[in-house]
């Protein structure tokens, strides 16, 4: 964890150095599991919440990407008729992405957003014994998985460069098996509909051409 943070952070301030623009964005989405485990065959929706940050040039940024999850996925256990078991999963995500934004002028106008990111995934398994429990029976902590996601979506301005965006998302990641707790290994994909607010700054010759795109055609 610490050297993905490190090299992270290292890649993250060489982009600043020499990029000209800035990339925040704080969002939220609704989840929808696609397990491949007959233990959790039915698809269960949740939310998360994440904030991502990246910078470079105006059409391609580098960043780092956060997130948690505010509600959880619930799968009751129907293996055993004779013993009630609910399993929900917490997450928490850090990672780096490469986004490409198809537009104009990206720090100001309607863009096509395609994203590719890859970082690691930590969930926590909480067993109840009963519908209504609140508090787990069990929590199994699995170790950290390094997974993939792709995004593709749109962004649009509300007012200068604070834009909203909504788009889709593909999580790929393979969830490690516990043995002693009779638990196989399974992929834990999930789909993402994505929605965030985001901020877009520019700097430099690349805020200039941009001033000067904005001028002109307003002088039209």
């Amino acid at each position: 964890m610490k050297k993905l943070i490190y090299v992270s952070l290292l890649f993250f301030t060489s982009i600043e150095v020499f990029g000209q623009q800035l990339f925040f964005e704080a969002y939220s989405a609704y989840n929808l599991t696609a397990y491949d485990n007959e233990l959790y065959p039915d698809s269960k929706g949740y939310f998360p919440l994440g904030f991502k940050i990246a910078g470079g040039h105006q059409y391609v940024q580098a960043g780092i990407d956060y997130r948690q999850h505010l509600t959880d996925p619930e799968f009751e256990i129907t293996s055993n008729p004779l013993l009630y078991r609910r399993h929900t999963f917490k997450e928490t995500y850090y990672g780096a992405f490469i986004r490409g934004n198809v537009s104009s002028l990206p720090a100001y106008r309607f863009g096509l957003i395609m994203s590719a990111g890859m970082g690691y995934y930590k969930p926590t398994l909480n067993v109840f014994d009963a519908k209504d429990a609140t508090d787990p029976i069990e929590t199994l902590e699995y170790d950290k998985k390094l997974g993939y996601n792709f995004y593709i979506g749109v962004s649009a301005p509300i007012y200068a460069q604070l834009h909203w965006e909504i788009g889709y998302q593909y999580n790929l990641i393979d969830r490690q098996g516990l043995p002693e707790k009779n638990l196989p290994g399974y992929a834990a994909n999930y789909h993402m509909i994505h929605v965030g607010l985001s901020g877009n700054f520019v700097f430099g010759n690349t805020e200039k051409r941009c001033r000067q795109v904005i001028s002109s055609r307003r002088r039209r």
